[in-house]
C-alpha cells in the first residue's frame, strides 16, 4: 500500500496554505518565559539555617575555627577591592563588620560569568540577559571566615547568546 507523500513547505506556499506558526522560542529551542519584572529575584534560597547550624558547631566546641576561617585569597582580595560593607559584626571574631561579595554566573553571560558584580549592576543585567545566577557571600576580612548568604536568580527570561569573547579580555 501506498503512503502519501508529506506536504513540503513550498508546496502549501503554493497554494496558499500556511502551516501553523512555530511557538516562539529562543536560540536554544526552549521556550520564552514571561517574566513581569526581570530585576525582582526569585528561586531565592537563604542559607541563614546552614549559616546558624555552623556558628552553633563552632560555639559548642564540635569545630575547629580553621575549619570555617578558611577563606580563599582571591575571595579575601575581593571582598578588599569590590565587596560592600555591611552594618553586621563577624560572628566569629567580632572585631570587624562583614562585606558582601557579588557573583554572577550564567551560560549567557558567556565569558563574563563568574565575575564580582556590585549590586547596582544587576537590575541593569537583569534586562540585558534571560537568566543568570546571582550568589551573596559574606566575608570577614579580619578572620578569613566566609559564608555563602543567598542566592537568586534575575533576568528576563529570554534565552540569548552569549556576548563573544573579546581578543584582549585576559582570565
Amino acid at each position: 500500500m501506498a503512503t502519501p507523500r508529506k506536504t513540503s513547505y513550498r508546496a502549501t506556499r503554493i497554494r496558499g496554505d500556511r502551516p501553523a506558526e512555530p511557538a516562539r522560542t529562543a536560540v536554544d529551542n526552549t521556550p520564552v518565559e514571561r517574566i513581569a519584572d526581570p530585576a525582582r529575584p526569585r528561586g531565592v534560597i537563604d542559607y541563614g539555617l546552614s549559616r546558624r547550624a555552623d556558628l552553633e558547631a563552632l560555639r559548642a566546641g564540635g569545630a575547629l575555627t580553621s575549619d570555617f576561617c578558611d577563606a580563599d585569597p582571591y575571595l579575601l582580595r575581593a571582598a578588599k577591592n569590590h565587596g560592600e560593607a555591611t552594618e553586621r559584626p563577624c560572628p566569629v571574631c567580632r572585631r570587624s563588620n562583614l562585606s558582601h561579595v557579588t557573583y554572577a554566573f550564567g551560560a549567557q553571560l558567556g565569558p563574563y560569568s563568574g565575575r564580582v558584580k556590585a549590586s547596582a549592576e544587576l537590575p541593569q543585567m537583569a534586562h540585558e540577559f534571560g537568566e543568570f545566577r546571582v550568589y551573596v557571600v559574606e566575608v570577614c576580612q579580619e578572620c578569613s571566615w566566609n559564608h555563602l548568604h543567598i542566592a537568586y536568580t534575575l533576568g528576563d527570561g529570554t534565552p540569548r547568546r552569549p556576548p563573544h569573547r573579546p581578543a584582549d579580555l585576559l582570565d
